[in-house]
């Protein structure tokens, strides 16, 4: 087993739960615990990037929307998903934790995403994605499979769209520390901007570590320099 801290700080009212659960399928984080299926897995390689990718954003957004007194930045402002999960790549990214196969996959669902919204079926679409895109069987139709879901689940083409967006603002010289006072979209910066400066708003009490780490600082500092998919690219682990 590794130890891995994702965070620097010692406020106990942002401690988060894990619990091992038979009722949840996979990884994810609900209210700001991080919750494990009792069958779940993740590789060494990927672990450290998962932990960041679930607690050290979604987890800690929650926590910092709790402590504000705007409530609304704990449950989720309006379409915050994009930005969220932009946010829990480019933790991925900056850990060291992302890789040209998993880049590949987040592509491969927006593809996914976009047959679905094309009229195909999941036949059509298991298809397109193991024979035109050369996707291993397993991962095409786990891929199509999470698409299908429910009959028909598009979050996952938010991922690699919210990352490039998010890539404009960090070209931008964006404040990146704004981004964790709570669930929010880009379109809210603005007005997040102006409630900091009223100070409506409290500062972030806990920054991730891949955020004040020397060698994650090092990665952010050269992506503000050269914010493009083809840095990231050159740079994947």
């Amino acid at each position: 087993r590794e130890e891995i801290a994702i965070y620097r700080g010692s406020d106990p009212t942002l401690a988060t739960a894990v619990e091992v659960r038979d009722d949840v399928t996979g990884i994810l984080v609900s209210h700001g615990n991080f919750l494990i299926g009792s069958d779940a897995s993740a590789s060494g390689a990927r672990l450290r990037a998962t932990l960041n990718h679930e607690i050290g954003t979604h987890a800690l957004t929650y926590h910092h929307g709790k402590k504000q007194r705007l409530r609304q930045l704990y449950a989720g402002l309006a379409g915050y998903e994009e930005l969220q999960e932009g946010l829990a790549v480019l933790a991925e990214y900056l850990s060291g934790g992302l890789t040209l196969p998993r880049l590949q996959l987040l592509a491969g669902r927006v593809i996914a995403v976009h047959s679905l919204f094309q009229g195909a079926d999941f036949i059509e679409t298991f298809r397109l994605l193991h024979r035109d895109c050369n996707f291993e069987t397993f991962t095409a139709y786990t891929m199509a499979m999470r698409i299908f879901r429910g009959g028909g689940c598009t979050k996952d083409m938010i991922y690699l769209r919210g990352f490039l967006r998010l890539l404009d603002y960090l070209a931008g010289n964006g404040r990146i520390e704004l981004l964790y006072c709570g669930k929010i979209a880009m379109e809210h910066l603005h007005l997040i901007e102006e409630l900091h400066w009223r100070k409506v708003l409290n500062p972030i009490a806990l920054k991730p570590r891949y955020l004040t780490d020397e060698v994650p600082r090092q990665r952010l500092d050269a992506l503000r320099k050269n914010a493009t998919l083809e840095h990231v690219l050159d740079n994947l682990t």
